[in-house]
């Protein structure tokens, strides 16, 4: 069972306690994994994406909200997994899609919709470059933002809106939606430099 201290120390880097949360929540990614289908992929694709999913739920858990780590855990899980499958069903990736299911397939193009099979995949190196994508963004967050902007990124993550953010933080609206267009425009100046 997962403790509260099991938490902070995989929310510390400690090894150990990461691989504990790992292991508790292997059953839960498997089973969020058989509500998706990514065609032209495999099951592992979808898995990854879960602990992708865990690993950012470990990072920003925050145990002064109500929510506990198990509710919060799975909520970001299926997020991540519905974010990938709505990746793939892009119009960024339609031509891939299409081109991989063979010919006359765009004349049965099915409708999308997150419990029925849907389309495309992720490369091993499409993963691995995401993961230190994730890994080199957040080390530029760090260092790049202030104290303000860092709280309102965690609270941005966790999906709330900038009106309940002013509320969380005691801050007027309209300051934290000028803090907000500055973490975009940091974030896309690092994003344009590292593509180039």
């Amino acid at each position: 069972m997962i403790e509260k201290e099991d938490i902070i120390l995989a929310q510390n880097g400690n090894e150990e306690s990461i691989e504990k949360i790992i292991r508790e929540y292997q059953g839960t990614i498997y089973r969020n994994n058989r509500s998706f289908f990514l065609k032209g992929g495999d099951s592992d694709d979808l898995m990854q994406e879960g602990f992708i999913g865990l690993i950012k739920a470990i990072k920003s858990y925050d145990e002064t909200r109500n929510a506990c780590f198990s509710t919060f855990a799975n909520l970001c899980i299926r997020r991540q997994m519905i974010t990938a499958v709505k990746n793939y069903n892009s119009d960024k990736y339609k031509n891939l899609n299409l081109a991989m299911q063979g010919d006359g397939y765009s004349n049965h193009e099915e409708s999308v919709r997150y419990n029925s099979p849907s389309l495309g995949f992720y490369s091993p190196e499409d993963i691995f470059l995401g993961k230190e994508l994730v890994n080199l963004l957040t080390d530029f967050l760090s260092e790049n933002l202030s104290e303000l902007e860092k709280k309102v990124f965690k609270h941005l993550c966790q999906e709330y809106s900038y009106i309940e953010i002013a509320e969380l933080l005691n801050e007027p609206p309209k300051k934290i939606d000028n803090t907000i267009q500055r973490i975009k425009k940091k974030i896309l100046l690092y994003l344009s430099s590292y593509t180039h």
